[in-house]
């Protein structure tokens, strides 16, 4: 029976019909693809569980559920939303003078709007494209980087990619922890068991049918009916490293490469020339698979939520929404060995935390704390950036820092907020200002083709590990990064306008070598939003902007008739300072927490130097997972509640 703590700052939480002050067995912050599934397969067990989630629930909003692919303002519609975004302005270095080059720096006026440059900002109304802060005493804030807030977490508001990572990402983890249940093999299975496939037959080997994630392709009926659409997949296919001389002029030949699956296990992807690490490091083309119903709309850890908790009345499980996590509480008995959870603070109220675009209006100012009891485990999912504030705001993370700010310091443990990694993502629009970039030779009518979407095509450039280590994809606008407001409103700036009349080609290095940036504390408010500086191409960075060049080359080869008259160490230049990305990872790196100063969770997630304390989300890859890391988070989630629940027991 869950115990009442009675004391007079206590208050009735009416809305939740519950007594602030509660305990539950497991408490989970942070409803995304980490912490969303767990939170169900924890309750599922039998044991309560309490799910804090910062946003709220937009399930039946049409922006969050639309289909990815084939519906082109559904992801830039559902990132854009006040309701599900956070607005962090991060930094791609430590260089001034670079961050003011990039082409989408954001600043605020002195009224509070954002100004992008280039024009296009949501507040931009004079197509002013000038590279100066629109007046005087506008403050730069950097680049644009938003995160979700909503029940589900990014899932609701990404592009919804599901792509396996290389099954080196489970090997090297193995390897470093000595823990075999970590080996690709045994992470396939996992896959297996959460998957409910529908493009695949039936029994197919590597796949599930009964899981909860419902994974499916976009379709090949425009192959041949759209002759320019055709036309320019043959082109990228034709510009691969090693590709034939000749590309098949047969559209069935075509449809058949667009079916092939992605995501096969090792041994099925009928390559022979690349090392075999499952198909996503097959070279050629794939249909793109999406976590999305027979309908292709959306699959999401609020869907798996909301189906547990229809399907059992009686299921264990309460849902708070709106509810931000301030703080950790530290069990003061929990002398002998290290520092215990007891209980955790929040404040619940929309718009309560710094970076949410509706902070410091009436409703969240009105935010009402709270507390609630442990008796179990403590299972941080707030996301990359959040998971290590929360952990460093309660005292867990580099000691220097910490006592910098007048934290007091509960474990020193360096690696927290350290390892920022990312995806290095670019197109030919991000470039445009090199000589022979100017412009692309695509029309609008085939930018707005189903064919926008459906598919990638996979490369391997010359400096790979093995295998494909480059993702390119059609954009059906001339997109160049993220910036607040991008494809979602009007302008009469030309240049706006023609980013949402025309195409570029994207493309994406899945395993960065050179970027190991940080999240540190701003101060020592919990709902004030950390620094975020990526720190792009300080270690190793030649050889990632070598893929990056060649990946650029194939791009600009198909969109323009000519190829660019700029010098490779110019387009190099370009690509440092116009790179963008949006699959931030590592910073809990897991790892072997005896050998590595710098791993900040084990094996099985728990946070080093503390108890009852553990981070499941993307801040634990010790290197991004590939392209796009939400279905490795889909799968550690599974794996993490298996860990905690074989735990139970310590718990009685």
């Amino acid at each position: 029976m869950p115990r009442l703590i009675s004391y007079a700052c206590l208050a009735f939480w009416l809305a939740a019909g519950r007594v602030a002050g509660q305990e539950y067995d497991y408490v989970v912050v942070g409803s995304g693809p980490g912490g969303g599934p767990l939170a169900v397969d924890l309750a599922k067990s039998g044991s309560s569980v309490l799910l804090l989630e910062a946003g709220p629930d937009l399930l039946d909003d049409p922006a969050h559920y639309a289909a990815t692919y084939g519906d082109i303002g559904a992801a830039p519609a559902a990132v854009n939303s006040p309701n599900s975004r956070w607005d962090f302005f991060v930094k791609h270095s430590d260089d001034p003078a670079r961050e003011l080059r990039y082409r989408r720096t954001t600043w605020r006026a002195p009224d509070g709007s954002l100004h992008v440059r280039g024009g296009g900002g949501p507040d931009d109304d004079d197509g002013d494209d000038d590279d100066d802060p629109p007046e005087e005493g506008a403050r730069p804030l950097g680049i644009w980087y938003p995160r979700a807030s909503a029940l589900g977490g990014g899932a609701m508001t990404g592009d919804a990619v599901l792509e396996l990572p290389p099954d080196d990402t489970w090997d090297r983890i193995a390897d470093a922890t000595g823990d075999r249940s970590w080996a690709a093999d045994e992470m396939r299975n996992i896959y297996a068991e959460i998957e409910a496939a529908h493009y695949v037959p039936n029994g197919t080997r590597g796949h599930g049918f009964a899981g909860w994630l419902e994974t499916n392709r976009a379709g090949d009926a425009w192959v041949g009916e759209d002759a320019e659409a055709t036309a320019m997949l043959r082109a990228m296919l034709g510009r691969l490293p090693g590709a034939p001389a000749n590309v098949s002029a047969d559209d069935d030949d075509l449809r058949a490469q667009l079916r092939r699956d992605i995501n096969a296990p090792r041994g099925d992807d009928d390559d022979d020339d690349d090392d075999d690490g499952g198909a996503t490091t097959t070279t050629g083309v794939f249909g793109v698979v999406a976590h999305a119903d027979a309908r292709g709309r959306r699959s999401s850890p609020a869907h798996y939520i909301r189906r547990a908790l229809a399907e059992d009345p009686d299921l264990p499980l309460f849902v708070e929404t709106n509810a931000t996590v301030t703080g950790i509480v530290w069990d003061p008995l929990s002398s002998g060995g290290p520092p215990a959870v007891m209980a955790v603070n929040y404040v619940v109220g929309p718009g309560a935390y710094g970076a949410d675009p509706r902070h410091g209006n009436d409703d969240a100012a009105t935010a009402t704390p709270a507390f609630t009891y442990v008796a179990k485990e403590l299972i941080l999912a707030a996301g990359v950036f959040n998971s290590p504030q929360i952990l460093m705001a309660s005292g867990v993370g580099p000691a220097r820092a910490l006592r910098a700010l007048g934290i007091p310091v509960v474990a020193d443990v360096p690696g927290v907020g350290a390892n920022l990694g990312d995806v290095y993502e670019g197109s030919v629009a991000s470039v445009a200002g090199l000589s022979g970039f100017l412009s692309s030779s695509l029309s609008s009518s085939s930018s707005r083709s189903g064919s926008i979407g459906s598919y990638s095509v996979q490369m391997r450039t010359s400096v790979s590990d093995g295998g494909a280590d480059v993702v390119l994809w059609p954009a059906p606008y001339g997109f160049d990064g993220y910036w607040p407001g991008y494809l979602t409103h009007d302008s009469d700036d030309d240049d706006d306008k023609a980013n949402t009349s025309s195409s570029t080609i994207a493309f994406a290095l899945k395993s960065p070598h050179s970027a190991r940036g940080t999240v540190t504390l701003r101060s020592a408010d919990p709902l004030d939003p950390p620094e975020v500086n990526f720190r792009f191409f300080e270690d190793g960075a030649e050889r990632d902007l070598q893929a990056l060049l060649e990946a650029l080359e194939v791009a600009g080869g198909v969109l323009f008739s000519s190829s660019s008259s700029s010098s490779a160490e110019e387009a190099k230049e370009a690509l440092k300072t116009q790179a963008y990305s949006r699959s931030a990872t590592g910073t809990c790196a897991l790892g072997d927490t005896a050998a590595d100063p710098m791993a900040v969770v084990d094996a099985a997630f728990r946070v080093r130097g503390v108890d009852r304390l553990r981070v499941v989300d993307a801040s634990v890859f010790p290197r991004p997972p590939g392209a796009f890391p939400v279905l490795a988070t889909y799968m550690i989630s599974r794996k993490a509640a298996r860990a905690i629940l074989e735990d139970g027991w310590r718990w009685g």
